[in-house]
């Protein structure tokens, strides 16, 4: 009996000692005082290099690549596992990073906070330690949603910077959308109406519902968790950065990105879901066409996924098929 219980103490110490997560905080040299904050995973077995992930419009990076369901099972984990330096960035005003001061005051005092160039500027500042202090040569970015503007905004204005470039779920036009100018710094919405919202009931069939367990058992709780509440508030409102939400409404209504694509020339990976409301099939090939510097071009639509496909069943088939990508594009010459 004891040793059956040593056996699964040290299975216990092994699975924590895979999903160690440490997180380092990043000065931002043109919002002094304030700070990024950068989680990562270090490899068993190092590959020499990195993939940082850059998470979307609402919440953070541990509640999306680095959420865990289960110990040490997470795409931070599992592209830890496969060699890679995995870490994942909160933006300005998200999870762990500090929160301007805008986010303190009243939304309609200020501009939408953490624009897509405050954003790119910031992935700036997280690539930039990886390369200098971590010693990361090879550099792969992985954006989810409204966070593939400031990434391939990035990728434009540092052409030398990434080896790949994913784009999972990105913004693209939508015909006939109309703009609605978003004028104050930041929005709210409870964690629990959040959480709703992943479930996409509205698009999926009556039958089917995709998210994992461990979603709906811990994920709002842990959003709630992951934002300060403000005295005044109203109860489980939770104050989110507007910036992100402007860059959105742009894009879709007006099809003009702050970037130009034919100035990335790394190779590029669009990766969505058939139930993305976000992104669609003639969307994504129209968008990734634009990037006719790139030495390498996939497109690949999952079934059975949504706009939150990293949270749901078939998130093993998102996390291998960008892994597939990211090893393809290492051998790829710009």
């Amino acid at each position: 009996m004891k040793a059956v219980r040593m056996s699964a103490l040290l299975a216990l110490g092994l699975i924590a000692a895979i999903s160690t997560t440490s997180t380092t905080y990043l000065p931002v040299a043109q919002e002094p005082g304030q700070r990024l904050a950068l989680h990562c995973v270090a490899p068993a077995h190092a590959n020499g290099q990195s993939v940082l992930f850059v998470h979307g419009a609402s919440f953070p990076t541990m509640l999306a690549f680095g959420f865990e369901f289960a110990p040490g099972d997470s795409w931070m984990d599992f592209m830890a596992r496969q060699g890679f330096l995995a870490c994942g960035l909160d933006f300005l005003g998200f999870g762990a990073s500090s929160r301007p001061a805008a986010m303190a005051g009243a939304a309609e005092g200020a501009a939408p906070v953490t624009r897509a160039a405050e954003a790119a500027r910031e992935i700036a500042t997280a690539i930039d330690y990886l390369q200098r202090e971590r010693g990361m040569g090879h550099v792969h970015l992985v954006a989810h949603s409204w966070g593939t503007i400031p990434a391939a905004a990035f990728a434009a204005t540092h052409p030398d910077a990434l080896a790949s470039l994913t784009l999972f779920g990105p913004v693209v036009p939508k015909p006939g959308e109309k703009a609605e100018p978003i004028h104050t710094a930041w929005w709210t919405i409870t964690a629990e109406a959040r959480y709703q919202q992943l479930r996409f009931k509205d698009v999926l069939p009556p039958e089917q519902s995709l998210l994992e367990p461990a979603v709906a058992q811990r994920w709002a709780a842990r959003f709630d968790a992951s934002v300060p509440h403000i005295e005044g508030d109203k109860p489980g409102d939770l104050r989110i950065p507007a910036g992100p939400a402007a860059d959105i409404e742009a894009v879709a209504a007006s099809g003009n990105y702050p970037y130009n694509a034919a100035s990335i020339k790394v190779p590029v990976f669009v990766v969505y879901g058939d139930y993305d409301t976000v992104t669609n099939d003639a969307g994504a090939a129209a968008f990734l066409a634009k990037f006719t510097a790139s030495p390498l071009r996939w497109r690949m639509r999952i079934d059975h996924g949504t706009h939150v496909m990293h949270l749901e069943h078939n998130r093993r088939s998102l996390y291998q098929g960008v892994d597939a990508f990211i090893r393809v594009a290492h051998t790829v010459q710009p």
